[in-house]
């Protein structure tokens, strides 16, 4: 019972829950729990992968769990509104929610980030692992629609492509001037449908 007297029930399902939250803990082994459990069951609500490592039960590996679309919007609105954040910053919560070290080190790398870094940037560089565009987690519309502003897009696609390399400046204008008029007749926004399986724009 509880203190005002009313029946306390247990939903049938909780201790399913918590047990399995609990199993996931132990072998994510996360270095922030309250963090990385509002991350979790955020993603158990709404439907996402859940941030687990996936190795056996039996190997206790902390940071080794993959980075995933999830977790980047979780740094995302952590970081952002900084602009330039610390290297330490981006690390501490990297392996707070038990990304793996080596992924940060070959995105450090590859970005030639020092102490101090544009948030912006890494955030693009991560986008770039998981193989899909910027636009579809920083977005302004709802699912399944993804956008950003033209500027955004312009800013993210050409970071990206500078890092590249391989990427010919006569293709990122032709990308540029494409969406740009794409945006233009829709208040200024890019639309992940105006590039993804589209014959008329090719990001790489």
């Amino acid at each position: 019972m509880s203190q005002t007297g009313k029946p306390v029930v247990i939903p049938p399902e909780l201790p399913g829950i918590l047990k399995q939250f609990t199993k996931d803990a132990i072998r994510t082994q996360p270095e922030d729990l309250l963090e990385w459990a509002t991350l979790y069951f955020s993603a158990l609500v709404q439907g996402q992968t859940l941030p687990v490592n996936r190795t056996p039960d039996k190997v206790v590996t902390p940071n080794t769990m993959d980075l995933t679309s999830e977790v980047l919007t979780t740094m995302h609105k952590k970081l952002h509104k900084n602009g330039t954040v610390s290297k330490k910053e981006v690390s501490k919560l990297w392996r707070s929610l038990g990304l793996a070290d080596d992924l940060l080190r070959h995105i450090m790398t590859v970005g030639c980030f020092g102490d101090e870094l544009d948030w912006i940037k890494f955030f693009a560089l991560g986008c770039s692992y998981l193989g899909g565009a910027p636009v579809i987690v920083v977005t302004s519309c709802k699912p399944p629609d993804a956008c950003v502003t033209f500027e955004t897009f312009h800013f993210l696609y050409s970071y990206l492509a500078a890092v590249d390399r391989e990427v010919s400046q006569a293709q990122i204008d032709r990308t540029i001037t494409y969406l740009e008029a794409q945006a233009k007749a829709r208040d200024g926004m890019v639309k992940v449908s105006d590039f993804v399986n589209s014959r008329k724009v090719r990001l790489g």
